[in-house]
C-alpha cells in the first residue's frame, strides 16, 4: 500500500465533515471580495454553460425563412454567442437590448437551449 502524504490524510479525514453555520460565514467573509483569475473565469463560464461543451462547435445555420416569426436570424445567433463568449463585459441585459429581445431568449440562446 502507498504511504499517504500528510494532505491526502487530512483530506481523507475531513471528508463528510459538516460545518457549522459559523463556519460557513467565516468563509464566505474569508472568500469575500476575492478576485478570480481569466482562467478560472472561463472555467467558471464553461461549466454554466453546459456539460462537456463538445456539442457547442460547428453548427450549421439555419436560415431565416420568410414566413418565420423569430426575430432573430441564425447570423444573430452567432454573433451573439461570440459576443458573449469573447467580448469583456457583454451581459445578457446588454445583448438583449441591442437585438431588441427579452434577457431569457438570450440566455437560451447561449446556453443552447434554443437555437441548437
Amino acid at each position: 500500500m502507498d504511504k499517504l502524504t500528510k494532505n491526502k490524510k487530512i483530506s481523507l479525514a475531513m471528508k463528510g465533515r459538516t460545518l457549522s453555520n459559523e463556519h460557513k460565514q467565516n468563509i464566505a467573509i474569508a472568500r469575500k471580495g476575492q478576485i478570480h483569475s481569466d482562467k478560472t473565469k472561463e472555467k467558471i463560464k464553461n461549466t454554466l454553460l453546459g456539460k462537456g461543451g463538445n456539442y457547442k462547435t460547428n453548427h450549421p445555420l439555419v436560415p431565416k425563412s420568410t414566413m418565420s416569426r423569430s426575430h432573430l436570424t441564425a447570423e444573430d445567433v452567432k454573433e451573439i454567442r461570440d459576443r458573449y463568449s469573447n467580448e469583456r463585459g457583454a451581459s445578457l441585459r446588454r445583448l438583449a437590448r441591442d437585438y431588441s429581445v427579452s434577457r431569457h431568449t438570450i440566455h437560451s440562446i447561449v446556453t443552447y437551449r434554443i437555437w441548437k
